[in-house]
């Protein structure tokens, strides 16, 4: 498909799914009440009045065209930031989720065991309580002839004895997790008689769930012995607009999704690329398409040199933190952190202010053989010259285990305490983060 014919594709889907919302969506019946439906150009999609969180937590079922009766499956969001939201899926739109996660899969699997008397045995580490992940992973594995299970450590049915026992039993090659709990399960391993990378077989990680940066990217794959990947971003009520190649590159999903990035000061569009927060509209008119939804998330979008569009998720918007006189994603943070793999496990940041200026405090937890003063000197430099400020590095032997797990939450909630600012006295991210930590706690 030519950029051309992929546009007049988008345009005649926008309006496809437009109408359908408007006759179907009691919310977008009246959102769009008196609102030209009738699109020529992309361009008339930012006439379109946005979709929120709010908006999904206010509407619920009335956000739905149709009923929960006409879904193949019925999923909702966790409700970690907020009132737990319907996200059930019509076949359309569960078939058409479950592709290109099969697409990507496939090109890894390809890549990693074209040739070989070995197997791809995927493990998904993730919820599958109402979750999607679980669900779409088994269907797409299922169409590769993959062997597929869910190992979610974090229940009182598995634990982590049995998880680590299961990965060894089985030679389980692929895991699909969280980056944060990936690298806690890294670290907690021992424990129960198993050490990564040696005892295990994993070759590839797919990661989801939470910003996956450069740098953390790095670290697992130091850490694991594997390749990682970032494998699909997306969300429990948007489903999955952009999924990975072989390469590493992670690409949008078209023409399933229209990805537009909004000005971060004015919240105008600037299209379908640039950097700001991304806005998405769903093309496929099924039981719950979104328009205009603001993700809250930071993105980077530009186009390869075939033309189609290449995402970098930075972050989210709400967890850009002013540092020096600039606002700064958690990539870069993330990134002048991790910059040495082999060094590190990871990290808390603490942000002060003295008279105005502002000074950074880093909580590190070393690997096993690191030297601390090369840690130390390391990180402190990095982001002293990155961020202009004095960064004082500590070295921990124990992290809070938000850290690892309250990435699901927040990738600030669970990393950045900003001490120049109270603390939010009901703060439901703080709450929920402190959760999960204390299941973890719990299950182990």
């Amino acid at each position: 498909m030519t950029p051309e014919e992929l546009t007049d594709w988008q345009t005649s889907a926008l309006r496809t799914v437009l109408g359908h919302v408007y006759d179907k969506s009691p919310f977008y019946g009246r959102r769009l009440a008196g609102v030209n439906l009738d699109i020529k150009e992309l361009t008339g999609l930012a006439d379109i009045p946005f979709t929120t969180k709010d908006d999904l937590r206010e509407a619920m079922h009335d956000m739905l065209s149709g009923t929960v009766a006409d879904a193949a499956f019925y999923f909702e969001t966790t409700g970690t930031t907020g009132r737990p939201t319907p996200c059930p899926r019509a076949p359309i739109d569960f078939d058409l989720n479950v592709l290109p996660l099969a697409h990507a899969l496939d090109a890894i699997v390809r890549k990693h065991f074209t040739g070989t008397e070995e197997r791809p045995v995927l493990a998904v580490v993730a919820p599958n309580d109402v979750h999607a992940a679980c669900l779409s992973l088994s269907f797409a594995a299922k169409q590769l002839g993959i062997a597929k299970l869910d190992l979610f450590p974090i229940t009182p049915t598995l634990g982590f004895a049995r998880f680590f026992e299961v990965l060894v039993e089985l030679k389980v090659n692929m895991i699909l997790c969280s980056p944060g709990l990936l690298m806690a399960l890294a670290e907690m391993s021992s424990t129960y008689g198993v050490e990564v990378p040696e005892d295990l077989s994993v070759k590839v990680l797919l990661t989801t769930g939470e910003m996956c940066s450069d740098g953390m990217r790095d670290l697992l794959a130091q850490t694991w012995h594997a390749e990682s990947y970032n494998f699909m971003y997306g969300s429990q009520e948007a489903g999955c607009p952009a999924v990975t190649r072989a390469d590493g590159t992670v690409m949008a999903v078209e023409p399933t999704y229209l990805l537009e990035v909004l000005d971060l000061e004015t919240e105008a569009s600037l299209g379908l690329q640039g950097y700001g927060e991304l806005c998405l509209t769903t093309l496929v008119p099924g039981l719950k398409p979104l328009i205009r939804y603001r993700t809250g998330d930071l993105v980077e979008i530009a186009p390869d040199a075939s033309g189609r569009r290449a995402v970098q998720v930075l972050g989210r918007v709400k967890d850009m933190t002013r540092i020096g006189g600039a606002k700064r994603s958690a990539a870069e943070i993330d990134n002048a952190i991790l910059a040495d793999p082999e060094l590190i496990y990871g990290y808390e940041i603490d942000v002060f202010s003295d008279d105005g200026e502002d000074r950074l405090e880093v909580r590190a937890k070393a690997k096993e053989g690191a030297d601390h003063d090369e840690i130390k000197k390391l990180v402190s430099g990095r982001l002293t010259a990155a961020f202009g400020v004095p960064a004082e590095v500590k070295i921990h032997p124990l992290l809070d285990l938000k850290s690892a797990t309250g990435g699901w939450v927040s990738w600030k909630t669970a990393r950045i305490k900003d001490r120049r600012v109270p603390e939010v006295a009901d703060d439901i991210e703080a709450r929920s983060a402190a959760d999960l930590a204390r299941a973890v706690e719990r299950a182990i």
